[in-house]
């Protein structure tokens, strides 16, 4: 616990304690987008090797455990790739509940893509589980509303108008979160291609972990999620087949413990 495997995640999670996890998240590599950077799977072959790795999530999960997996298909001759669906698709066949598609909005996102379409200003977070009713805490994320708890004739939490009666309190989150892609590590020996935000890993883990929990990921490249169980009161283990990137990971969260100790 509280550690960066260096290893390939289907045989370090073989060693995770039985029913311990309360959070898979992860952003996995893309099919041969950044091959170049590290190694890649085909696109014919991402369904299996997505169920593969997910496989051996179910007996760390606990029965309330979620999945959250951070990715979006790219443009392929003028189309969307279709691999990411045939994934879920095939996750949902081996027993996985889809429990809901959320969105991270990229508001300052940079103008990749192709110039003929609207710049790519968005990514999903697949959110699975084995059971149709894991942990989640839609407050965690929430903001102060002065509508909660309406009341009408048919029952909380349905509104009418003329009928209901609105308290104060926190809202629940909406089903996506605006992080700009600017709150990387921008660290020169950090040579990650693909960071995804802090605030965004932070997000998703208050969203679908309580606190204390053990949050896993499989594919924690430079480090960004365990940084995010680190300030969100979590604890983590990191897996990562690269060892440069493992090492970096570790740097980055022993930097972390000499800033708190230094401010203590």
């Amino acid at each position: 616990m509280n550690e960066i495997i260096c290893g390939n995640c289907l045989d370090v999670m073989k060693t995770i304690t039985s029913k311990s996890v309360d959070l898979v998240v992860t952003s996995p590599p893309y099919a041969e987008q950044r091959k170049n950077f590290y190694s890649s799977i085909s696109e014919s072959e991402y369904p299996d090797w997505t169920v593969k790795w997910m496989e051996e999530c179910i007996p760390i999960l606990k029965p309330s455990g979620s999945v959250a997996i951070i990715i979006r298909p790219h443009i392929s001759k003028g189309q969307i790739s279709d691999y990411i669906l045939k994934t879920r698709l095939a996750v949902r066949a081996k027993g996985w509940f889809e429990c809901e598609e959320l969105i991270w909005i990229k508001p300052n996102s940079p103008p990749l893509g192709s110039t003929k379409r609207p710049r790519r200003s968005w990514e999903s977070i697949l959110w699975f589980s084995r059971t149709s009713d894991p942990y989640c805490d839609p407050k965690a994320n929430g903001v102060p509303s002065d509508r909660i708890g309406m009341e009408s004739k048919k029952g909380v939490g349905e509104y009418k108008s003329g009928v209901s009666v609105a308290k104060s309190g926190i809202a629940r989150c909406r089903d996506y979160v605006e992080v700009g892609t600017s709150g990387v590590d921008r660290d020169s020996e950090n040579t990650h291609p693909a960071q995804f935000p802090q605030k965004l890993a932070e997000w998703i883990i208050r969203l679908l972990s309580p606190e204390n929990g053990l949050i896993v990921d499989p594919f924690v490249g430079s480090g960004t999620t365990t940084m995010a169980c680190v300030d969100t009161g979590r604890d983590y283990i990191g897996i990562d087949i690269s060892s440069e990137y493992c090492d970096y990971a570790r740097k980055r969260l022993e930097n972390a413990k000499s800033r708190e100790i230094h401010n203590f």
